[in-house]
């Protein structure tokens, strides 16, 4: 009895063993067998930190990009500390998860370079880009060198060399844990495994709805050219009127940016450097809304890099309970407050949401800030003696016909 329960029990290892081997190279790594995915079994929920190093090809300097899971989301590092682009996350980590193994590379140390694995930390030229999944207590998971990317052959049948065919790249050589054993081809290009952090950003921002006055206001000698519009009631309808509008003075609504920062973007983070342009002389702008949201901007100067740094703060004052019409009707009234408070409650949510943006100041381009930034001259209509007038015509008349010789038809041969 005892010599079969040792029989079974020897079978099993054995069964574990297999089924181990299958899974791993015999040293932890896992097994590049063509077809498969090595790392389907990726604990991806235990995965902490990302980190993604590489050569600047320009610069040729090792530049490494921190990815920190937080409590509430990703986190970008590299001195920015902004919610991440979670999405771009979770694709990127899934694509490790999901790459299957088209052929592997018995590669020689002294190959590496000619399909770009060489270790980024030691070398400027084909240095592949390392990524490094790392658990709890900071400890590796995983560590894979992402080296070359080639294309497949145009025929699928054909046998072209491992180096790849000349279609657009879709598959890459990749190496686990340093291990050239673990060197294949894969199925996957790894394209967002970029060191560059505005590339990783959350890029959600804010966005301005139902504006009711707008004031940009210039520091130092730009003083004068500052301005206010707002919306007023005028003979019955609601219209922009130019604050403080002189005699003769009327507001161009075709020239004035009376939809502000309706679809705001922002290219990154500001620096403290940049952080610190928006002095004395930065333009200050103020938009207020309809539903009770009032928004305050700190502008720079335009930057080398033609971008302005901005910063944002934002408040409102609700009402704390509906006014009704004059001509409601009571039956109207349950439905009538069911509404509001909907409404209400989706502001107090977007008023939340936006406030988190008050703690950075960001780099925007021209498209977000310049349509703001006129010159009080530029937002007054002109006068023209010789346009043409409703129902009037022009309001100079056309000099006389004189000496016309008479009309003569078209005779034919």
């Amino acid at each position: 009895m005892k010599n079969k329960q040792l029989v079974s029990m020897c079978i099993a290892l054995a069964l574990v063993g297999v089924v181990y081997l299958v899974g791993t190279e015999g040293n932890g790594e896992p097994q590049m067998i063509i077809g498969q995915e090595p790392l389907s079994d990726l604990p991806v929920e235990k995965i902490k930190s990302i980190q993604i190093t590489s050569v600047n090809e320009t610069s040729a300097i090792l530049e490494t990009l921190t990815l920190t899971r937080g409590k509430d989301a990703w986190i970008v590092g590299n001195g920015r500390d902004y919610p991440a682009d979670t999405d771009r996350i979770e694709r990127f980590v899934k694509e490790f998860t999901e790459m299957k193994v088209l052929r592997r590379v018995p590669a020689s140390a002294s190959q590496l370079g000619r399909i770009h694995l060489l270790d980024p930390a030691k070398g400027v030229t084909n240095t592949a880009t390392q990524v490094t999944l790392l658990g709890d207590d900071a400890k590796a998971v995983y560590t894979l060198h992402l080296g070359k990317e080639i294309s497949g052959p145009s025929d699928p049948s054909a046998n072209t060399s491992v180096f790849g065919g000349g279609n657009f790249p879709d598959r890459r050589f990749v190496m686990i844990n340093g291990n050239r054993e673990t060197i294949a081809v894969v199925d996957q290009t790894f394209s967002n495994a970029k060191t560059t952090p505005s590339d990783w950003l959350n890029k959600d921002f804010f966005k301005i709805e139902n504006p009711n006055s707008i004031a940009v206001t210039y520091a130092g000698t730009e003083t004068t050219n500052s301005w206010k519009i707002a919306k007023e009631d005028v003979n019955g309808t609601e219209e922009w009127v130019l604050a403080g509008a002189k005699k003769g003075e009327k507001l161009d609504t075709t020239a004035a940016p009376t939809s502000p920062f309706s679809s705001p973007s922002f290219n990154d983070i500001a620096d403290k450097q940049q952080a610190a342009s928006l002095d004395a002389n930065a333009t200050k702008i103020e938009v207020g809304t309809s539903d009770g949201l009032q928004y305050m901007f700190t502008v720079s100067q335009k930057g080398a890099d033609d971008d302005y740094t901005l910063k944002m703060d934002v408040n409102a004052s609700f009402p704390e309970k509906r006014t009704p019409a004059a001509d409601e009707k009571p039956e109207d009234k349950e439905q009538l407050d069911k509404d509001w408070d909907e409404a209400q409650a989706k502001l107090k949510a977007k008023l939340e949401t936006e406030n988190k943006f008050t703690k950075w100041s960001f780099q925007v381009g021209g498209y977000t800030v310049e349509p703001l930034l006129k010159k009080r001259g530029e937002l007054l209509a002109k006068e023209d003696s010789g346009a043409i007038q409703p129902g009037g015509g022009s309001t100079t008349p056309l000099p006389p016909f004189k000496n016309l010789p008479p009309f003569q038809p078209n005779q034919g041969k």
